[in-house]
């Protein structure tokens, strides 16, 4: 199932909704343009309001990946496309990631061994584990296009002017 099926929802926890781009012409990607987190639509805002990004897509590719979970195929839908113009008039093109900073670091096994903890460390290792899978194939497949691969996190989308 494409992941443009699956629709914005109020009861995910997060804020999610339909963004419509002021600069349409930027954009290239699949319709509707959904936003997942409120920091996937700061980062539309920044890429439909940036002249250096000249076109932008959300969820715009699958990636097929095998999991060390359970060995088998999967499919990730990496949340941006962009091609900008550098400061030295060179063009970059990026798949982007949108990540909490807590599922990119190995989670540390908890000091206590309540149900709680061990549940919380097993879901964060098993996040890690799925993200690190997604992010060596998605670099694999930027590689052999010359793109590159990135992963922002909270830091870096508040830091976007």
């Amino acid at each position: 199932m494409s992941i443009k099926n699956v629709k914005p929802t109020k009861k995910s926890g997060f804020n999610q909704g339909y963004f419509v781009p002021t600069n349409a012409n930027k954009y290239i990607g699949p319709s509707p343009v959904i936003y997942r987190s409120s920091w996937e639509r700061k980062f539309m805002m920044w890429c439909d309001n940036n002249e250096k990004v000249l076109l932008w897509s959300s969820e715009p590719i699958e990636i097929e990946y095998i999991s060390r979970q359970d060995n088998r195929t999967h499919k990730y839908y990496p949340d941006f496309y962009m091609k900008v113009i550098q400061e030295d008039g060179n063009l970059r093109e990026f798949l982007v990631e949108i990540k909490p900073k807590q599922q990119l670091i190995k989670p540390e096994p908890p000091k206590k061994a309540s149900k709680k903890a061990l549940s919380s460390y097993q879901f964060l290792a098993e996040q890690y584990i799925k993200n690190m899978d997604k992010y060596t194939y998605a670099k694999a497949y930027c590689a052999n296009r010359s793109w590159r691969f990135i992963v922002l996190t909270e830091d870096s989308i508040n830091g976007l002017r």
